[in-house]
């Protein structure tokens, strides 16, 4: 019985660990590209709402209209999403029909980049005009016992001229009889009131308008003396006042020239470090920087009063969020020399790439593109000046597309400056591949734990189960101990009495033997000795005197 207990017991660990390592790779493996919508039909004026989602998984969905019967107020209808959903609302605008079609474009599975993940559907969304007994169209009707619709009586108008404006997207009738002939109009549309009424006709009081030229009636719970609120055009407002307050981190130059001297390398956005040669009559460079955004701030710097040898010329651009970027020109003034950094790097390796063919101390700019995800990039670098400081920075940490890794070379006294960029470029696979090396080594680390928590359930189990075993033993053995048995005629209580009184009881019976034997050779001797005393005797008498 305790057997089958271990085993049950043994079997739903076992269990346990294969439902976890299933639903792990279930979930991992798991990537959809779905669609929702609010509604199919709709009157006009009320909104749909088109929810799409995409599971673990990311790339682009589109969305596409037959015609514009609706428009969108909110959201985008195509947009790249990565494991997240977004809505579009749309505002149904006139009566008919219209087929939305989603469809997912560019998806992939975020746990295998290969696996492509694709969806579409199709709505078919129909609109209507608002039902004539709705409220808010300010349309009713009352209907004899016959169905015939009916006009109960002429309304009274007071006559006014003053303008007014629809509170809603609403119908204008074209007499107060509400299944008369309707003009949709929406929101905030400016009519002229000409006449008023407060008697109640079909449930509603009517207000006479003008409407492009035409006499309509409209229910005056319907009109607003005071101009409503574009809320459409409130939204814009808002979202220009966002983009407004969001500032700009553009800190890049479009363009940077020195009037009449060619710098080396070209100009590049990305490139920080330049170098130039003037002869020994200059004393001052005109500069011409750009910012690449109109709300970023170029400041020149060390471009007046040259000396001889080296000049480090500073072009600060300070982005619009205070963040900065500095480039240095660094201009030898020399009469008759060429453009000579002194401090230059003299060496250049990087761990596991093969770039010292590639490297040269005049070249200031290179270019690597990663075949394999590595976090970091050993680099060893070894300048001119052996007292130099070699300042490495953005050699780890490495995101999809470029990364710019910089070595600034610092002279002892600060004099001179060096600075070599090189462009480190990471595809896009190459970041999906190490992020799913990761996700497997995760998962790997996760059944060994999974198998070690098993192993040690199983060994606690057995030794559990054996310790059980020894005790129910021990008490077996413990009760037959108590049990009072006889041997030999004699009590025992317990284990030890038990082997003690046959040890005793053996001794006893050698001690009989040996008195038995003793007691059957004292009978002998005693025999012997009286068959000598009986000769004793017999001897004299036996005798005849002569």
């Amino acid at each position: 019985m305790k057997k089958a207990k271990l085993k049950i017991l043994i079997g739903g660990l076992l269990l346990f660990l294969f439902l976890n390592v299933y639903t792990v790779q279930s979930e991992a493996a798991t990537a959809s590209f779905t669609s929702s919508i609010s509604a199919t039909s709709v009157y006009v004026g009320d909104t749909i709402t088109l929810t799409i989602k995409a599971t673990n998984a990311a790339g682009m969905y589109n969305v596409s209209r037959t015609n514009s019967n609706i428009s969108v107020t909110s959201g985008n209808e195509s947009e790249f999403i990565e494991n997240t959903s977004t809505t579009i609302k749309y505002k149904a605008t006139k009566v008919g029909t219209v087929s939305i079609t989603v469809s997912a474009s560019d998806m992939t599975d975020l746990d295998n980049s290969s696996n492509k993940v694709t969806g579409s559907k199709t709505y078919t969304v129909t609109i209507k005009e608002k039902s004539n007994n709705s409220s808010s169209s300010g349309n009713s009707s009352s209907s004899n016992s016959s169905g015939n619709t009916t006009t109960t009586k002429t309304p009274t108008f007071k006559s006014v001229n003053q303008k007014v404006y629809t509170t809603n997207d609403c119908n204008l009738r074209s007499s107060w009889s509400t299944s008369s002939a309707a003009t949709s109009v929406k929101k905030g549309t400016e009519l002229t009131l000409t006449g008023t009424s407060t008697e109640t006709i079909n449930g509603y009081t009517w207000y006479r308008v003008t409407y492009q030229g035409s006499t309509k009636y409209v229910a005056s719970s319907l009109v607003t003396y005071n101009k409503p609120k574009d809320e459409d055009k409130d939204k814009e407002d808002d979202n220009k006042d966002d983009n407004k307050n969001e500032k700009s981190s553009n800190k890049n130059l479009s363009s940077l020239k020195i009037d009449g001297i060619d710098m080396t390398p070209s100009f590049s956005k990305d490139t920080t470090q330049y170098t130039a040669h003037v002869d020994g009559d200059v004393d001052e460079l005109k500069i011409n920087a750009k910012a690449e955004d109109s709300k970023a701030k170029v400041a020149i710097e060390g471009n007046k009063g040259l000396k001889e040898g080296d000049n480090i010329i500073k072009v600060k651009v300070t982005a619009e969020d205070e963040t900065t970027r500095i480039y240095f020109i660094t201009v030898t003034k020399g009469e008759g020399t060429e453009v000579d950094t002194t401090l230059k790097l003299t060496q250049l390796s990087i761990e596991r790439v093969n770039f010292e063919d590639t490297f040269k101390p005049d070249t200031y700019s290179y270019e690597l593109d990663l075949t394999s995800y590595v976090k970091k990039l050993e680099i060893t670098a070894i300048p001119s000046q052996a007292d130099a400081t070699v300042d490495i920075s953005g050699n780890e940490d490495f995101k999809e597309g470029q990364n710019v890794i910089v070595i600034l070379l610092t002279s002892a006294d600060g004099s001179e400056t060096a600075t070599y960029q090189i462009k480190v470029n990471v595809p896009a696979e190459v970041i999906e591949k190490a992020a799913e090396e990761e996700e497997n080594i995760s998962f790997y680390i996760l059944i060994g734990i999974a198998v070690a928590v098993v192993i040690i359930a199983i060994i606690v189990v057995v030794r559990r189960h054996k310790t059980s075993r020894e005790d129910d033993y021990e008490e077996d053995f413990s009760e037959e101990e108590d049990k009072v048995g006889e041997i030999g005629g004699r009590r025992f209580a317990n284990y030890e009495d038990r082997y003690q009184t046959r040890d005793d009881a053996d001794k006893e019976e050698e001690e009989e033997v040996d008195d038995s034997r003793k007691s059957r050779n004292s009978a002998l001797d005693d025999f012997f000795n009286a068959q000598d005393d009986d000769d004793g005797d017999r001897r004299p008498r036996g005798r005849h005197s002569r």
